[in-house]
């Protein structure tokens, strides 16, 4: 009987303990905070290897820390804090996080001679913890083994505008899709005189951007004589459902 009295007391102290530690704390279960992209990229001559990404978090207080917890041996973990970028909506904030090394510094040197690299997003605000840990997985990203050295994978966004460019009657750029199904389809809706008329143009394959074919690069160019200012949104299509990238419904804009 003192035996079972002592084991109860020892299991109320403990979740007692364990109450207290995990007070005001708790694991995404919506869309608090969410990995948006990130990349891996490596010049091999000088050493450089590089860790980026961007994050999207739900602007629920005035402070907030974001931090990107990693490791690259399933051993030792660090952590990288995320700096704040600006509105992505009324509500979201965009965050942006990248770390580096190269053959003359000691910085990070975790980073050299990367292999791959696992992480998730903690996000702190209001006396609240959220992740965003790839439903319980963690993400994960390779050094790439074919050109180009530099490996990107998406996280909530199954299509996402990567860059463009308006030169000389150019309209041109790069955008990334999740590789959901073999057949599709990606378009680029633009206007040149502020959506009094619309276009379309169609964006081709030009190669996957990871080892593990998950996600692909499109890249367009389309002629624009004349035009000095150029707004669009990306539209992609695939397995009978549609996806779109309007930069949170304020389209995107290049000059």
């Amino acid at each position: 009987m003192k035996a079972m009295k002592k084991l109860f007391a020892g299991l109320m102290l403990f979740t007692l303990i364990f109450g207290i530690s995990f007070a005001g704390s708790a694991f995404a279960s919506g869309n608090e905070v969410k990995l948006i992209d990130s990349e891996v990229s490596v010049i091999y001559k000088p050493g450089y290897v590089g860790f980026s990404g961007n994050i999207e978090v739900a602007n629920l207080g005035p402070v907030k820390n974001v931090t990107v917890h990693y490791t690259t041996d399933d051993i030792t973990w660090y952590d990288t804090s995320a700096y704040y970028v600006g509105p992505t909506d009324a509500s979201n904030e965009k965050w942006r996080f990248s770390i580096s090394t190269n053959g003359s510094t000691t910085d990070h040197s975790e980073l050299k001679n990367l292999n791959f690299i696992k992480f998730a997003i903690k996000y702190e605000v209001n006396n609240q913890t959220y992740w965003d840990n790839n439903g319980s997985a963690n993400y994960y990203n390779e050094v790439n083994s074919t050109f180009p050295l530099r490996s990107v994978i998406l996280g909530a966004p199954n299509v996402l505008n990567a860059n463009s460019t308006l030169s000389n009657g150019t309209f041109s750029g790069n955008i990334y899709v999740k590789n959901l199904n073999p057949t599709k389809t990606v378009k680029i809706r633009y206007t040149t005189d502020n959506w009094a008329t619309t276009h379309e143009g169609y964006a081709t394959y030009n190669g996957s951007l990871n080892n593990f074919n998950s996600v692909e690069n499109w890249n367009y160019s389309i002629n624009v004589p004349g035009a000095t200012n150029v707004k669009y949104a990306i539209e992609y299509t695939t397995g009978g459902q549609t996806y779109w990238d309007n930069n949170y419904g304020n389209n995107y804009e290049v000059q």
